[in-house]
């Protein structure tokens, strides 16, 4: 019996929880009336869903996808945004989000799983404090991943607490002034629009992060200044140390020049001392020469059986003509005598 009584109320939670897919009549408007014929919905549990989500989201950019159903009725078409689908796995930085392959994976099967009636209208991602607009990024994701001419752009800013969507007319981007929150008929809906308290304060936040802005701005801009000017003047350091160095290179190879100079004449003066120790090398021989020479003479002018050399003496002139007439007159004694 107690199964009996599960299968009957899980049949009559179904019924009761039957999808309708009609136009909401239950709605609130935030903004302005948009002129376009399209006009965006975004039911209740939707949208503070999403505002649980990127309450906290405040350092990196972070988002999900939008599902739902697109109604034609009125000459007006009406993009009535049901579901929201965290973008797991993705990866954020301050100004970029970045859908993965497991981030796609994820949220198939989940739409596939939860919401097999609907179909994807578009994706949500946060601007941490930036404000509201598309940046070239942001386009570049849209217009290769949300193109169709249904599919819209939903930025949050969760530290500002400001948002809008964008949607396709005439095959371009443009910012949606307005758009509808809906809910069933008879539930109220409890998400209040900014009043002028409000207003008031987000407009004192935003001037001072503004004057903050400024403030670190200028700061920054003095600061690189600074750094320009140290920069410039560690450059005119570095010359003069560059000049110094090219002088003492200067100077160095001036004095390994003259240092060669030098070494070449001594080279020359040992050259030269060499040769004249050479020149002297015979003069100191020349005596054993003689020495040598002079028992030869000896024993040749004590040999008796040679012949008797006859010398001449060199005589001055005038007189050179008196030895041979001794010499005759010698050798005409010697006839008379015989």
């Amino acid at each position: 019996m107690a199964k009996k009584k599960t299968i009957q109320r899980n049949r009559s939670q179904k019924n009761t929880n039957a999808i309708d897919l009609s136009l909401p009549q239950n709605i609130v408007l935030f903004g302005e009336q948009n002129p376009e014929d399209k006009k965006v919905y975004i039911s209740q549990n939707t949208y503070k869903e999403i505002h649980r989500f990127t309450k906290d989201k405040t350092k990196n950019e972070s988002g999900g996808v939008l599902l739902g159903n697109v109604i034609e009725e009125f000459g007006k078409t009406h993009i009535v945004i049901r579901a929201f689908i965290e973008a797991k796995y993705c990866e954020g930085t301050p100004t970029t989000l970045k859908f993965t392959h497991e981030s796609w994976e994820y949220i198939h099967k989940e739409a596939a799983r939860k919401y097999p009636e609907y179909k994807i209208l578009g994706w949500i991602h946060t601007h941490p404090d930036f404000g509201i607009f598309l940046s070239e990024y942001d386009k570049f994701i849209h217009e290769n991943f949300f193109n169709g001419e249904n599919q819209v752009a939903y930025v949050v800013d969760p530290i500002q607490n400001i948002e809008g969507f964008y949607f396709w007319i005439n095959e371009k981007i443009e910012r949606c002034k307005g758009f509808f929150l809906f809910d069933k008929t008879g539930v109220k809906i409890t998400v209040e629009q900014e009043t002028e308290e409000t207003t008031e304060k987000n407009v004192e936040y935003r001037e001072k992060n503004s004057l903050l802005r400024n403030i670190i701005t200028a700061a920054m801009g003095v600061a690189i200044v600074a750094l320009i000017i140290i920069c410039l003047s560690l450059h005119s350091k570095v010359n003069v140390l560059q000049n110094q160095q090219q002088a003492l290179v200067d100077s160095a190879n001036t004095s390994l020049y003259n240092m060669s100079l030098q070494i070449n004449s001594l080279y020359g003066e040992i050259d030269s001392l060499k040769s004249r120790l050479a020149a002297l090398e015979p003069s100191e021989s020349e005596p054993e020469q003689q020495d040598e020479e002079s028992p030869s003479e000896s024993t040749d002018t004590e040999d008796p059986t040679e012949p008797a050399e006859t010398t001449t003496e060199a005589v001055p002139d005038g007189s050179s003509e008196e030895p041979p007439q001794e010499t005759e007159a010698s050798t005409e004694d010697g006839g008379t005598d015989e």
